[in-house]
């Protein structure tokens, strides 16, 4: 992708996007996922992960990524933020079911996902102490992330019991869909959490090299605390494959 910097990003009009780039982070991937579902162009802005982003900084006042700036409104940074505007923005159907229940459920089970607390966040702290307390000491230095993500070792101690409950939990919702007739997590049409499974799926079973590569570092650290769940049932990485082969989600960053 051809990434614009934040300072000649803040002064143009229309959506920008600020992006992790050159790496598949899942939260740049999905947020792009999602816009590209309904249509919308936004310019892409470069976000570098674990960088300062000073410029960043100085416009949206995030320095991690994503971050949508559309004209003049305030910075959104949430997943339901931005799903939010790629809704109002686009076209196509909704990635938001109207039945209440699916509503809400779908909303409930994309924040277990990727919300704070949830899937996502328990196994990155799982990531931030991997290598013990003498390179947690080091990189606590220099790692804004530690704080951000309330990191200490008797966090890390139970966030992989929370990740298998939500695994658990997911798996029990595509079972019971399946059996409804549907290959979707909620409902009987693509949502935002289908997206959002896709890209942080990554936690269970990572893509491929040949169809998404990645930095050796960040996929070794994708095994290890996957190889932490155990074993978990093949229909979440069934899932993940058939929604993006069906639906030809984007890989490349």
């Amino acid at each position: 992708m051809n990434y614009v910097e934040p300072a000649a990003a803040h002064e143009m009009d229309g959506l920008r996007l600020a992006l992790t780039a050159h790496a598949p982070a899942p939260y740049s991937l999905s947020a792009r996922a999602i816009l590209d579902h309904h249509g919308v162009s936004y310019v892409p802005v470069l976000q570098v992960g674990g960088g300062g982003n000073e410029d960043l900084v100085a416009w949206t006042g995030h320095r991690n990524a994503p971050v949508a700036v559309y004209n003049d409104e305030a910075p959104r940074v949430g997943w339901l933020e931005i799903l939010h505007l790629a809704e109002r923005l686009g076209a196509g159907p909704s990635l938001i079911p109207s039945d209440i229940d699916d509503r809400m459920l779908m909303v409930g089970l994309a924040n277990e996902l990727i919300g704070e607390n949830g899937f996502i966040w328990n196994l990155r702290l799982v990531m931030l102490g991997l290598g013990g307390p003498e390179r947690v000491a080091q990189e606590r230095v220099r790692n804004p992330m530690y704080d951000q993500y309330g990191y200490s070792e008797a966090a890390a101690a139970v966030a992989v019991d929370g990740a298998k409950a939500t695994m658990e939990r997911l798996t029990a919702q595509l079972i019971a869909q399946r059996k409804a007739g549907s290959r979707y997590i909620v409902g009987k049409a693509l949502s935002a959490v289908d997206i959002y499974w896709v890209y942080f799926s990554q936690g269970v079973g990572t893509f491929p090299e040949a169809r998404c590569p990645m930095p050796a570092g960040m996929r070794k650290a994708y095994e290890i605390v996957g190889s932490l769940l155990g074993e978990l049932d093949p229909i979440l990485v069934e899932q993940r494959d058939w929604v993006l082969a069906e639906h030809g989600l984007p890989l490349d960053f």
